[in-house]
């Protein structure tokens, strides 16, 4: 039955109850409603109807994006606290607009920061901008120490928030033998070790680091257990480099 109940007779019912009685989840399902049909400039008169929230921003930045107004769309979505679409746009301005993807990540960590409702994506939005930074030290060289050492605050902010996260250690680890500080890459890798003993490319993460610490031993022992976890790791492959 429901199949057979046409879709602007939905629309229609609840166009009636906002007349009568107009209310916040009336109005967000007359402007869905209004944006599928690519009714753009309804779907946003009813939008604006709502109050000031999240699902409110990220009504109009849909209706932006429909649009073609990819900037105000993205607007919002930091506003919604969207972090799937703001990070789908940072990679993809990644490729060709480093300095603008930056930005926009550091908006939505800020964001993200205010609000206090999202602890993971905030710790996911630090790690974000510490891949960026140490992608901007590698396309400038003369500033290249400065960026990595953004990043690693970065990704230190991340490992605060989020001390087990494997992926964030790792990231730290790397970025303390960017800034030629093995012994403290060591501590990232034992504690992503710790989390995860069949991480293979926390192994080989520490066996660069025993590698530039002299600790030629320990370094083939981790080169060992990191190919026995994952002969592919791209880590280890650095790792063996070394050890040739």
């Amino acid at each position: 039955m429901p199949a057979r109940i046409p879709a602007a007779w939905g629309a229609a019912s609840y166009a009636a109850i906002e007349g009568i009685a107009p209310a916040p989840y009336v109005a967000a399902m007359l402007a869905t409603a209004a944006l599928d049909r690519s009714n753009l400039q309804l779907a946003q008169t009813y939008a604006l109807r709502l109050p000031a929230s999240a699902a409110r921003a990220e009504l109009l930045g849909r209706i932006a994006r429909a649009r073609g107004n990819e900037a105000e769309a993205y607007r919002y979505f930091v506003d919604a606290n969207d972090v799937f679409a703001i990070r789908g746009e940072v990679n993809r301005l990644a490729s060709r607009d480093l300095p603008g993807a930056y930005e926009l990540e550091l908006r939505l960590k800020d964001r993200l920061e205010r609000t206090a409702t999202h602890p993971d994506a905030l710790a996911d939005a630090y790690w974000g901008l510490g891949r960026l930074a140490t992608q901007r030290g590698y396309v400038d060289p003369a500033h290249r120490r400065a960026w990595f050492k953004e990043g690693m605050r970065d990704y230190d902010a991340a490992v605060k928030l989020a001390p087990l996260a494997e992926r964030y250690l790792i990231a730290a680890g790397s970025q303390e033998l960017n800034l030629d500080e093995p012994a403290r890459a060591h501590v990232f890798f034992k504690r992503a070790i710790d989390g995860n003993p069949a991480s293979a490319d926390a192994y080989a993460g520490l066996g660069v680091a025993d590698f530039r610490l002299g600790d030629l031993a320990s370094a083939r022992q981790d080169e060992r257990l990191s190919r026995s976890y994952d002969p592919h790791s791209h880590f280890l492959h650095t790792l063996q480099a070394l050890l040739k």
